[in-house]
């Protein structure tokens, strides 16, 4: 199982009046990584809508460890399920980069769908192409 890294450093606005990181920036932890690797295969939110297609998040979920606290440095590890539908499910843990353990891990689901909001059951063409390419690249034979 592979993993992509992005690392980042907490900031003084993303920490509440305890001095812990506010729960929500991790959402924006999550896809500030998961738009590393959609941006490794080609498949920003534009590079999507240029092929005809969006791709919302259904779900997120995030379980919270140990708090992260200003400018402390961590490393947001993302994966990729192996699709079953037409679907993109990735998981990620935040791990504080100087001693690796573990802040909080998570998961979210983007539906595939035409530009009009039709939902897609089986991918084609181009679209299939690169998302076979980031499957093939996180769960290589």
């Amino acid at each position: 199982m592979r993993w992509v890294e992005t690392t980042t450093t907490v900031r003084f606005n993303e920490v509440d009046q305890w001095g812990i990181t506010w729960y929500g920036h991790y959402f924006a932890w999550f896809e500030l990584a998961r738009m590393k690797v959609l941006e490794k295969f080609a498949l920003l939110p534009e590079q999507f809508s240029a092929l005809g297609f969006i791709a919302p998040v259904v779900s997120a979920q995030c379980e919270f460890k140990k708090p992260a606290r200003t400018n402390d440095i961590i490393t947001i590890q993302t994966h990729l399920l192996k699709p079953q539908t037409a679907s993109l499910t990735f998981q990620f843990e935040i791990l504080l980069q100087h001693d690796g353990s573990l802040l909080a891990k998570g998961e979210t689901v983007q539906v595939l769908q035409k530009l009009d909001g039709t939902v897609i059951y089986k991918l084609a063409g181009t679209l299939k192409e690169r998302v076979d390419s980031m499957v093939q690249y996180f769960w290589p034979d």
